[in-house]
């Protein structure tokens, strides 16, 4: 009965397992015969990578609809390191594809600070601080320590001067030059690197070929570079084996290496003729700039470095604001930077599939990109034109010794900037163009320096405006009061002088011998009669001339929305803070615009815009409009209320304007606003520097007269006389009101064209 039983179990589980059996027959047959096609064509071409595409970037443009800033489409070659194989066969890819650039005129990324042709010598004093200290660091990761692989020594005078903390060892010529050469690299560890000890003695030059080469033969080395390569295509295959290795480390944090930007079709067709695996074809959005002026205020977009993604001790990382990863290209100044976050848009998400040679066979969005907001600009593109050329005529002829200048045209009626500009000026294009930079970077004239917001020039006679509104305000004068000049200060006999032997001189006296007799205020202004102003000024005491010039946005940053300086203006606590002692007498040459009072142009012109509206002070600003990607709706507009209203009435308000007007009407200056077709006022100024050897030249102005419009101020470093920028001024004033009648209109949004 046991027998039967043990049987019957026997033949049960041989049953199941050869029903298990004929299952998996079924299925390797269903997967082998009945679908194995299917199978493999999935197998082939379910290679499955979720890309990251970046959002299409706002446009920027002008007031007028006048697209400043664009995007368009570009190609650039990129390197997949997943799909470049082994060693060899990597090399064999990049070596041929060198080839091809060579072929085509095509340049490639390559920073390994080493010429390219033989004899190889380093090239450390034309490169850049991050190139210096990417190869010191490669350097370290991969320990290249040969004893005989040297850097630059001697004199870079280009570089910076090492402020690490040095070693306790004796150091050696080679290793102070090392740390030079790396631009303050970490000193500290480079023994670590090298045994330099005894290699070189004092002041004694290394042959730089010898060492250049030896580090080469050490990279040949690591990356398994065929020995039978010429020297010149071993140096081209390491400089782009370099600069995976610095991404590999983790050194440049810049993003994949893109082996070449902005390249042809025929260089594209050539590329994939040759079926490089591993060598990718991306289409990128880059930025156009449909202008070449108003560079310092468009500004430009770029990478972002370390401290950009990390952040520093005040100011925030990319990395720590949503939707930002290390390989987006941000805004680096500008109205770029200003506007980055509407600009940027919001990057989308899309599944990519390959086959096994690469080849794209289907793409699925999982989130779509959405694009960024256009900026409008409060800014004039045809006044800037007219403003950038005048000044580039004019600005070179003012003196020998001109350096520079600035010229700023607000909107009187709500600040806004209509035409900002600095002398020398650059090409937004200089960026992409190597020497050029390093040649504009090298330039005593600073033209990457925006002097309208970053340059500090004392106000000179420009100032007394002011004062005229501060004494008529406080009930110190009054309109139609005379003041007498005698041609120095003095106070009325048997009044204590609180300035003990310091009597100013009028500048009519110093050098003409003269005075202007009987002013009142609209008369001093024409004559820049300073007697007048330090009457006035020495009533108001300093505190209250604090006060008004604070009222005018002197002393303070104007709130655009670019880097600007506050300035100062002249008082105790200016003295204090300068580590300069305060006199009485101070106070007088505050009262003309002298002494410690400095201000930026920009600071000039939003102070006259405040003047003739009537007191009211609005932030200087550029933004006028943000539009969604497609324009179909605002998402912000500049409405900000005043910062500070003065409330000068009429009559104080008439009394300056006139004065004003008799400048630009009664004055050396009158020749050049004779042909407007508006009415203008004005103010010259000069200020001392050098030590009184030279004067800066500055010019304020407003127009229309009686209905003003826009604010005008100018400022050129050593340029002399106030007055000769009135040139400059009626330039502007002449393209201002011969076209703002004549403006080409700008169809908006769901408008019919034909």
């Amino acid at each position: 009965m046991e027998g039967k039983q043990f049987r019957a179990r026997i033949r049960v589980i041989l049953l199941v397992l050869l029903a298990t059996f004929l299952s998996f027959v079924g299925i390797l047959y269903n997967l082998q015969y009945v679908h194995g096609a299917d199978y493999l064509d999935q197998s082939t071409r379910r290679i499955v990578q979720v890309e990251t595409v970046e959002a299409v970037r706002g446009q920027i443009l002008d007031r007028y609809g006048r697209v400043l800033v664009d995007n368009r489409t570009s190609y650039q070659v990129r390197l997949n390191t997943a799909r470049l194989g082994t060693a060899q066969v990597r090399n064999e890819t990049i070596l041929e594809l060198i080839h091809l650039a060579q072929a085509a005129g095509i340049s490639w990324n390559d920073s390994l600070p080493i010429s390219t042709q033989a004899p190889f010598v380093y090239t450390l004093d034309a490169a850049t601080k991050t190139a210096r200290n990417n190869l010191a660091a490669l350097m370290e990761e991969t320990r290249w320590k040969d004893g005989q692989v040297t850097v630059l020594l001697g004199r870079l005078e280009t570089q910076e001067t090492a402020t690490a903390v040095q070693p306790a060892e004796e150091e050696s010529p080679l290793l102070t030059a090392l740390e030079k050469a790396a631009g303050g690299f970490l000193l500290d560890r480079v023994h670590t690197w090298y045994d330099l000890d005894g290699m070189v003695g004092d002041n004694e030059h290394v042959p730089l070929s010898a060492s250049a080469a030896d580090l080469l033969g050490q990279m040949r080395k690591t990356f398994s570079v065929d020995e039978s390569l010429s020297p010149e295509d071993a140096r081209a295959l390491l400089g782009v084996l370099y600069e995976l290795a610095l991404r590999t480390y983790d050194i440049d944090r810049s993003g994949s290496y893109i082996f070449a930007q902005d390249v042809d079709m025929d260089f594209i067709a050539a590329v994939k003729e040759h079926g490089l695996t591993g060598v990718e074809i991306q289409t990128v959005s880059v930025r156009a700039y449909n202008t070449s002026y108003a560079a310092h205020l468009l500004g430009r977009v770029g990478s972002m470095d370390r401290d950009e993604w990390q952040g520093t001790e005040t100011t925030t990382g990319y990395r720590d604001i949503e939707g930002y990863n290390m390989n987006d290209s941000v805004g680096k100044d500008g109205v770029e930077l200003a506007f980055e976050s509407e600009l940027k848009g919001t990057a989308g998400r899309k599944m990519v599939e390959r086959n096994t040679s690469g080849k794209i066979v289907g793409e699925t969005w999982e989130v779509e990109p959405k694009p960024g907001n256009n900026v409008i600009l409060t800014l004039d593109i045809r006044l800037q034109e007219a403003l950038e050329r005048s000044m580039a005529q004019r600005i070179p002829t003012l003196s020998e010794q001109v350096r520079g200048g600035a010229g700023v045209v607000v909107n009187v009626k709500d600040g806004g900037v209509l035409a900002m500009a600095s002398y020398p000026t650059f090409d937004l294009s200089i960026y992409q163009d190597t020497a050029a930079y390093k040649a504009a970077s090298q330039d005593p004239l600073t033209p990457f320096l925006n002097r309208a917001t970053q340059g500090l020039y004392s106000p000179g006679s420009t100032f007394k405006m002011i004062i005229g509104v501060a004494g008529l305000q406080e009930g110190i004068v009054t309109p139609s009061q005379k003041i007498y000049d005698t041609g120095s200060f003095q106070y009325p006999k048997g009044e204590f002088y609180p300035y003990g032997s310091y009597h100013p001189q009028c500048w009519i006296r110093r050098q003409y011998g003269g005075s202007h007799g009987s002013v009142n205020l609209s008369e001093a202004l024409r004559d820049s009669c300073n007697i007048y102003f330090y009457t006035v000024g020495d009533k108001l005491h300093i505190d209250r001339l604090n006060q008004y010039a604070a009222l005018f946005g002197l002393g303070e940053c104007t709130g655009i929305e670019l880097p600007d300086k506050a300035g100062m203006v002249a008082s105790p606590e200016t003295s204090k803070a300068l580590k300069q002692n305060w006199e009485d007498g101070n106070l007088l040459s505050a009262s003309i615009g002298q002494g410690n009072t400095l201000c930026t142009p920009l600071q000039l012109a939003n102070y006259i815009a405040t003047l003739v509206n009537g007191g009211n002070h609005y932030g200087a600003h550029l933004m006028k409009t943000i539009k969604s990607g497609d324009f179909s709706q605002v998402v912000e507009t500049h409405d900000a209320p005043p910062l500070d209203q003065i409330g000068i009435s009429q009559e104080h308000l008439e009394a300056v304007k006139r004065g004003m007007y008799m400048v630009a009407h009664d004055s050396s200056v009158a020749r050049y606003f004779r042909d407007l077709p508006v009415e203008v006022g004005a103010k010259t100024g000069s200020a001392q520097v050098a030590a009184n050897l030279e004067t800066n030249a500055v010019f304020v102005c407003f127009a229309p007269y009686d209905d003003p419009e826009i604010a005008i101020a100018l400022v050129a470093e050593r340029g002399g006389s106030g007055g000769e920028l009135a040139a400059i001024a009626a330039d502007i004033l002449a393209s201002y009101f011969a076209t703002s009648d004549t403006l080409e209109s700008v169809s908006g949004e769901n408008t019919l064209l034909r």
